[in-house]
């Protein structure tokens, strides 16, 4: 509400919650409503979700676009797996912002792409760990090489400033994020639904901060020892075949 209207807004509220009349009649139609919407959900004859099944792979769209939009997975971790934090500090400090690993060697130093980044996506069964990058038709022949390298290397471990960095970076997102109702509502109802209660931010931050260098490089190998995922669109003539991509990504 605008400020000048919070008197207001909160007296409406305050009235609302304390002294609301239930009406028999409509509290009985609610409840019938319920039980219906219950029923509804029980007579759909839909065959149990299949757990999620990574398996890799190849796709790719020609287009007659400016650019070539290239994504390169992994099999990733779902919300309750023990390497859920680990894989988040891996992805901010591989592509997670400029001061990442992918942006300063492959944009900054090298000018190759318009945009690159990691990410990850997470949900109750499984979940997917990727690395976007927009280039142009001439770039993606250094690009692909160079960002399969970086890859590569955090294998082998960070800087401590690097870890640093990236655990600041993601504890300052997970608090800047607790600004917006309504994305603490979605954390809320994921927390609750995941894990069956609502997890305190002081938990998630000191998880955050136990990541270490040594989970960094056993996450990485477990993530990247996946078979890949590529997708590509746009002008494709000078992409990497896929078994060159996958050769270049082994650890």
């Amino acid at each position: 509400v605008l400020k000048e209207d919070t008197g207001l807004a909160l007296d409406i509220v305050a009235d609302i919650l304390q002294h609301s009349t239930m009406d028999a009649e409509e509290l009985a139609r609610e409840q019938d409503v319920v039980v219906q919407e219950i029923g509804q959900a029980n007579d759909t004859p839909d065959v149990k979700p299949q757990s999620a099944a990574y398996v890799g792979g190849d796709f790719r769209e020609e287009r007659d676009i400016e650019q070539v939009n290239l994504v390169v997975g992994f099999d990733g971790v779902s919300y309750d797996d023990p390497d859920y934090y680990a894989a988040s500090v891996l992805s901010t400090l591989l592509g997670g912002g400029m001061s990442s690993r992918l942006f300063q060697e492959v944009r900054e130093k090298r000018g190759l792409v318009y945009s690159i980044y990691s990410f990850t996506s997470s949900y109750a069964d499984g979940g997917l760990f990727g690395i976007y990058a927009g280039t142009g038709e001439d770039e993606v022949t250094e690009l692909v090489p160079v960002m399969c390298d970086e890859v590569v290397k955090v294998v082998g471990g960070v800087s401590e400033a690097e870890l640093q960095r990236a655990r600041a970076q993601l504890k300052a997102s997970i608090l800047m994020s607790l600004e917006s109702t309504s994305s603490r509502c979605e954390q809320l109802a994921r927390q609750i639904l995941v894990y069956g209660r609502p997890i305190p931010t002081a938990e998630v931050v000191d998880k955050v901060e136990a990541i270490d260098n040594a989970e960094i490089i056993r996450v990485a190998k477990r993530l990247f020892s996946s078979t890949p995922t590529v997708a590509a669109i746009g002008p494709l003539a000078k992409v990497e075949g896929y078994d060159q991509m996958v050769a270049r990504l082994k650890i």
